[in-house]
């Protein structure tokens, strides 16, 4: 009988410890593919940024590169006159020597070029190995109307044209720049317009320059114009018929929708698209190239980005089969041996129950977890006895600890402003402020005083962690802030000093937000800024909220030498600025909600021309109203200013 429950206990030990290690090699295999798997698209997209990055910029050489060259033209037209054979050798040079002109002309206003031609505009463009001629001055292609020449002679402007088909000229697809040429440049008032110099990118040379990039084993490259049209494609038959949102109509893929947009408004980006494009699951990134205003789309398909994830992770299941396995009779062999001793534990524990403490237990000699347990059971008695006595001793420990908090927090209260009005004989603004720890000492605080007979100095911060480290970090910064500031230094240079202050010697990496304005009661002018800290919420007059995001810079205390911004504000007679800690928007009621940054400027616009005082009393009012039945979990400070000029 007893040999049977043995061995029960030996097959339940084997299969929990079986189950325990299978769910720990699943937990692997899945944390395994998946951060493989997110450090790989991780790479992939920093990789596709650089890529669509480096060929953009690319592209974008060969567009400065080709507007250069009528630049350069007119330059020499406008200060050397020349001659019809002149001028037509000077266009065939132009197109013989850049290899990425498709065709260049110079078109000229009527009788602008010679009193003796109504019109004038040869063309030299590249037909096969050879420079082919086209003479553009006929009634019957008429430049004078074409957007080439029209839109930048209305302009008066330099401008890369929208892909057309130069049907009567190089009788291709292509994008022209065209710059306007003028007498008397140097004399804008003066000046008259004389014509038109182009130069001809031919699409079919861009959509070869696009094909040649490669991405990964089957992806591929396009551009887009920044209508959405697709200009370089591998699907040629796309190219001037279909746009990015022509495909998302006719597919149905408001994503492809949303990309197309994306591609038009933004300088670069990186998104996942589905199957919109290629029917298989993918990514597209895409950098703008900024002469023509079109963008360069790079597609990546998943299965070539993860085929190396799904290689090893089936490398990793293979193994984990075989350490199950293995695991199997490791577990069997380690509960047989773990069983034996446990009747005596059994035994001592039941005398242990009956308050037997004078035990006698084998095994003590081992040094196994069995043998652990048996000399616990032998150091117990000796510690309950202990306990009793080292109990009383540390409840006498704790009231002092008690007692010595609140002093602290009597000693922190007294070095933030308590008076107001802070400077009854100054009416050019109303200030108040309130600060609430969580603990016995906090690491929010606040400070104001004044620089000199016309300016304020306010500064919020909330130092990282509670308690007693973060009061420390607290009165240090609060005393940096006073100094550097007194001496004179802008609230950015104060920022940055005190940040290296703090970073020097930092072993605990605790860090300060920390918010710093100064108030110029005589011009208005608010200067500002932010070392990570929450934008202050600036009230109108009318009840208008708004956010003053400060550029700012990182928390004060983690980076040595962070550089910080400022920012300038014009008041007005009535606006108030509020600052305030994380505390107040991150309070929390007993059903796990936040207050909010939307209830908080739902609180203060209600308030709108209120003093300071009232202000801050109404937030911490429905703070309490909003957290009632909950414990308060973090520092809550509220700095309200009000600006009221002298009517003076």
């Amino acid at each position: 009988m007893f040999s049977k429950v043995r061995s029960s206990l030996t097959t339940r030990m084997t299969l929990l410890i079986l189950l325990g290690s299978a769910a720990v090699l699943a937990f692997i295999l899945i944390y395994n593919y998946t951060s493989s798997r997110a450090i790989i698209l991780e790479d992939a997209e920093e990789n596709a940024r650089h890529l669509t990055l480096s060929y953009a910029s690319k592209i974008e050489q060969v567009f400065r590169s080709v507007a250069k060259v009528p630049e350069n033209l007119a330059v020499f037209l406008e200060t050397n006159p020349c001659d019809t054979d002149t001028l037509m050798k000077l266009v065939q040079r132009t197109v013989e020597t850049n290899k990425e002109i498709y065709g260049a002309t110079v078109s000229f206003e009527p009788y602008a070029f010679d009193k003796r031609l109504p019109r004038l505009a040869p063309y030299y463009y590249r037909k096969g190995a050879e420079i082919a001629y086209e003479d553009l001055g006929t009634e019957s292609y008429n430049y004078f109307v074409r957007d080439w020449y029209y839109i930048p002679k209305v302009l008066k402007a330099p401008i890369w044209s929208q892909p057309y088909f130069d049907e009567g000229g190089g009788g291709t697809l292509m994008t022209t720049y065209s710059f306007p040429l003028f007498d008397n440049r140097d004399n804008p008032a003066a000046r008259t317009f004389k014509g038109i110099l182009t130069a001809d990118i031919a699409l079919e040379w861009l959509t070869k320059l696009v094909g040649s990039i490669q991405v990964e084993k089957n992806g591929f490259c396009f551009i887009v114009s920044d209508a959405g049209t697709f200009v370089a494609h591998p699907q040629r038959e796309l190219i001037m018929w279909e746009s990015m949102f022509s495909l998302a109509e006719e597919r149905g893929a408001e994503t492809l929708r949303r990309v197309g947009r994306a591609m038009i408004r933004d300088e670069a980006g990186f998104v996942d698209i589905g199957t919109t494009m290629t029917g298989e699951e993918a990514f597209l990134a895409f950098a703008r190239i900024p002469s023509p205003g079109w963008s360069l789309g790079a597609v990546f398909p998943k299965k070539d980005l993860l085929a190396e994830v799904a290689e090893l992770h089936r490398t990793v299941a293979a193994l984990a089969v075989v350490g199950v396995a293995l695991m199997l009779a490791v577990s069997f062999i380690v509960a047989r041996s773990i069983t034996r001793p446990l009747r005596s534990m059994a035994k001592a524990t039941r005398k242990v129950a009956e308050g037997d403490l004078d035990v006698d237990v084998e095994d003590t000699r081992r040094q196994d977890e069995v043998g652990q347990l048996s000399r616990a059971f032998v150091r117990m008695t000796q510690d309950l006895k202990k306990y009793i006595k080292d109990l009383t001793e540390a409840t006498a420990a704790r009231q002092r600890i008690e007692s010595e908090l609140s002093i602290a927090a009597d000693i922190q209260r007294s070095m933030l402003p308590s008076t107001f009005p802070p400077f009854p004989e100054h009416d050019e603004f109303d200030i108040h402020a309130v600060m609430r720890p969580a603990r016995e000492v906090g690491g929010d605080f606040y400070d104001f005083f004044l620089l000199d007979e016309h300016r304020l100095c306010v500064v919020v911060g909330d130092v990282s962690g509670k308690g007693v480290p973060a009061a420390l970090l607290m009165t240090v910064t609060k005393y940096l802030v006073e100094v550097c500031a007194g001496e004179g230094a802008a609230p950015d240079e104060v920022l940055r000093r005190v940040n290296n202050q703090l970073a020097r010697n930092n072993d605990a990496c605790m860090f300060v937000t920390v918010f710093i304005g100064v108030l110029d009661w005589h011009s208005g002018e608010f200067i500002f800024t932010s070392g990570g800290h929450n934008p202050p919420l600036l009230l109108k007059p009318s009840g208008e909220v708004t956010y003053l995001r400060a550029p700012g810079g990182p928390a004060a205390g983690l980076i040595p030498d962070a550089e910080f911004q400022t920012q300038r504000l014009e008041l007005s007679s009535g606006f108030m600025l509020l600052a305030y800690s994380d505390g107040v928007t991150e309070a929390f009621n007993v059903h796990d909600e936040a207050f909010s940054e939307e209830r908080l400027r739902d609180t203060i616009r209600g308030v709108a021309g209120n003093p300071a005082r009232d202000v801050v009393q109404r937030v911490l009012d429905e703070i309490d109203s909003f957290c009632t039945g909950a414990p308060q979990t973090d520092d809550i400070t509220i700095v309200a200013l009000r600006f009221t000029p002298s009517k003076k």
